[in-house]
């Protein structure tokens, strides 16, 4: 092999792997002349565990190599092409925490010492994503790490992945032509281009609904095909494509590449070829249920779903998303499945009017955990004359939809539908919403909190518009009035709680009780930064999401004098969240109800250090809050 074909492969490699491919073309080019070619045998040593000679970063050009941590027999990776390794070492020092092997013949290229802490110390997004990583290892450090389709699913883009090729017709073409199309090439769909551009989808479900009703077999394919259509770039990953199936309720994605030309399909069966089991297939299985009975406990299921993922290197935030949508989609089901049956047996209760179920806190923000109980709203049309026979009707609705989700795992808490406080007509909500700003006492305004994270899961969302636009509007009023500061009493709610942290560098643990010499990490930690973020959502008049990480990064946009202490707690609210799921998900494995209470002594030093920096992180969010909206510190 010539030199410049060596060094092309090389460059390619780079090109494709991240952090170097956020380098610029001229210091890519200019980092080849500090990069070694090297072969490993099956079985070679490449990092000695408890080396201190730290001789570079490694880049997996081909083969695998597999990360262990050898006196516990624990495997922490393997990684294959594309993939680093060795990060660790030259950016901590010290002795290297594990042992890397190659378990098949390996080609990997090697990044002198020198040049990788020169790229480390002078770019941010390169220093960043090795940050990230060390700290994904420390978070994980006593946790064995399941590598089954972890580099398919997280590390692997769909250009990298044999998806089905277009296949493809003019809206023109008859329907008779397209189903032999689908036969000839074996595919489920056919993408319809309209002068090289995507124009819609047809499926073998769209023809089999034409035979149905006995339409002609010449039908223009233009009045058969589905539109608008889910794309997916190809720089996307599978976790990626996973989770835009679930969030839109569709069964294939067409892949497209940077200008939007279509490339080809992605199927969930695609998915389901390279994961096994996943999230796709209980989604599936719960849209095909007919009863809710046959729904009980299945948030179980999902709970072992989010560990194995989670084993697999998923972030936090895809982890809450994730565990939102599933539960969407069940709650979704269920709302249905309870509709349907009161139709059925109370139809002389039954009204038409349009009505919207509220999703209220955490998993209105979209920030489920394993213990997130429901919290959830209905409002429905003003009834006029109607009004007794729409509260019974909506009255028995929610009362069946509580306790169907309650059955389903997801436990009741006082902010729920089937209490009356939770079910209002309109008008009757932007009263209580005009209350709330402009009159509550701080006592009443703290339960009304959960209110301010709402989010649509069914029925008519526009019911939910009229409701943000009340709080707007009642807030321009309230800013008027001189005696009384809504955001400032949201704020003293707000600071009622501190970070866990004692002087001397001691936790401030719980005294008493089951859990005590443990720390509150949702109460005195995850919680403050969510109610800190609906403030200032709430004083930017951000509606657009109720999610926190969205209300920090459109706060710290917004506010520049803040930018600094968001960004910051930001990243401590990823790693709080984190740390809870990964609390939650070993009590899970251990046969354990989950809680929210950690024993901080259990944690390594390095896991108590980084532990302590983001609940100091959340105490200087605090500090700004108080500031800002004139506050003192408890």
């Amino acid at each position: 092999m010539t030199t410049s074909t060596i060094l092309e492969r090389l460059q390619t490699l780079l090109r494709n792997t991240p952090p170097f491919d956020q380098l610029a073309p001229e210091l890519l080019q200019d980092v080849l002349a500090d990069l070694t070619l090297e072969y490993f045998e099956p079985g070679e040593v490449i990092i000695e565990q408890g080396s201190t000679a730290h001789k570079g970063l490694y880049v997996v050009e081909s083969g695998m190599v597999r990360l262990m941590d050898v006196p516990r027999q624990r495997l922490i990776d393997k990684c294959g092409e594309g993939d680093t390794f060795g990060a660790f070492g030259l950016i901590k020092g010290g002795a290297a925490p594990y042992e890397a092997r190659a378990v098949a013949p390996t080609v990997c290229i090697r990044l002198r010492p020198e040049r990788f802490l020169k790229l480390y110390e002078q770019n941010a997004a390169f220093a960043a994503f090795f940050d990230r990583e060390i700290k994904h290892y420390l978070t994980r450090q006593d946790v064995e790490l399941d590598v089954t389709g972890a580099r398919q699913l997280f590390s692997r883009r769909l250009r990298q992945l044999a998806y089905r090729r277009l296949v493809s017709c003019d809206p023109e073409a008859s329907a008779r032509d397209v189903a032999r199309q689908m036969i000839r090439r074996g595919v489920s769909s056919v993408v319809v281009l309209r002068n090289g551009r995507l124009a819609g989808i047809v499926t073998g479900a769209d023809l089999r609904r034409l035979v149905a009703r006995r339409g002609s077999p010449e039908t223009p394919i233009r009045r058969l095909m589905s539109t608008p259509v889910h794309t997916i770039k190809a720089d996307a990953s599978l976790f990626e494509a996973m989770m835009q199936m679930l969030l839109h309720g569709v069964h294939r994605l067409v892949v497209v590449d940077e200008k939007e030309h279509p490339l080809g399909v992605l199927t969930d069966r695609d998915i389901a070829h390279w994961r096994g089991q996943d999230p796709l297939a209980t989604i599936n299985r719960i849209e095909s249920i007919s009863n809710e009975a046959e729904l009980t406990n299945i948030r179980e299921e999902i709970h072992d779903q989010l560990l194995r993922l989670q084993r697999q290197g998923a972030t936090p935030e895809a982890l809450g998303r994730l565990l939102s949508v599933m539960s969407d989609r069940i709650a979704r089901r269920v709302i249905r499945l309870v509709e349907r049956g009161l139709r059925a047996r109370e139809e002389a209760l039954r009204t038409d009017l349009p009505w919207a179920w509220l999703r209220l806190g955490g998993t209105g923000r979209q920030e489920m955990t394993l213990t997130t109980a429901q919290q959830n709203a209905l409002v429905y049309a003003n009834p006029g004359e109607a009004a007794e026979k729409a509260e019974a009707w909506f009255s028995r609705l929610a009362e069946q939809v509580n306790s169907a989700l309650e059955k389903c795992g997801f436990p009741t808490s006082a902010t729920i539908a089937r209490e009356p406080q939770w079910r209002q007509p309109l008008d009757q909500w932007r009263q209580t919403i005009r209350y709330w700003i402009l009159q509550a006492t701080p006592e009443a305004l703290a339960q009304a909190l959960p209110f301010f994270d709402m989010r649509p899961l069914c029925g008519e969302a526009e019911l939910m518009q009229v409701l943000w636009q009340e709080i707007e509007d009642a807030l321009n009023v309230q800013a008027l009035d001189r005696e009384r500061n809504v955001l400032q009493v949201l704020a003293a709610l707000a600071l009622e709680q501190r970070p866990p942290l004692a002087p001397l560098g001691r936790w401030a643990t719980e005294r008493s009780g089951p859990y005590k010499k443990r720390i509150d990490l949702n109460g005195r930690g995850i919680r403050l930064v969510v109610d800190a973020a609906r403030i200032l959502a709430l004083d930017l008049r951000y509606f657009q999401s109720t999610n926190t990480f969205d209300r920090l990064r459109a706060a710290a946009d917004a506010f520049p004098e803040l930018e600094t202490v968001l960004h910051d707690a930001l990243e401590a609210y990823h790693y709080l969240t984190d740390v809870q799921l990964e609390h939650q998900l070993r009590q899970v494995e251990a046969g354990e109800l989950p809680n929210d209470y950690l024993d901080p002594e259990a944690l390594s030093r390095v896991q108590q250090k980084l532990l302590r920096e983001a609940l100091e992180t959340v105490g200087a969010l605090q500090q700004a809050l108080a500031r800002r909206y004139g506050v003192e510190l408890a």
